[in-house]
């Protein structure tokens, strides 16, 4: 997986609109880029340039939000902070890489979606905000499908 994220990002070096990088992130990690564009207007509203700060320590940037605690593991593969917010097609990418992740550990599920925003940790709380978080995906992919043209 650290492979795909780091081709994935080597493959990045022109810029690209961020649409493709969705169908180019679902693509390399096997996740429907639908899902992907879900996942980031719940997060952003589909805006490169958000950043939610809680505290100096604690923030997330881009479309997909990638969170501050993720940083010191990301920077293995040369990704900062300031890159995940000026790159879009990173941001989207990095997205993907944790959702991975996450599918790898429990399934290409909606619980596993639900760990993308509220982790694994295996509490009554954390599993109500995993479903909460889920279902507000579910509701957005939805909408996003209904509204795709035909193929």
């Amino acid at each position: 997986m650290k492979n795909i994220l780091f081709t994935g990002l080597l493959a990045l070096s022109s810029p690209i609109i961020a649409q493709d990088c969705f169908e180019m992130a679902g693509r390399d990690y096997r996740i429907e880029p639908d899902l992907l564009r879900a996942i980031s207007f719940r997060e952003s509203s589909w805006r490169p340039d958000a950043m939610n700060v809680v505290s100096n320590e604690s923030y997330a940037v881009g479309m997909m939000q990638i969170h501050s605690q993720n940083f010191s593991h990301l920077a293995q593969f040369g990704i900062t902070p300031g890159k995940l917010y000026r790159d879009p097609c990173m941001n989207i990418y990095t997205g993907a890489y944790y959702l991975a992740i996450a599918f790898k550990r429990w399934g290409y599920s909606w619980r596993a979606v639900g760990a993308y925003n509220s982790g694994f940790r295996e509490t009554d709380v954390q599993e109500k905000k995993r479903q909460k978080y889920a279902r507000e995906i579910q509701e957005i992919y939805v909408g996003i499908k209904k509204n795709a043209p035909p193929t």
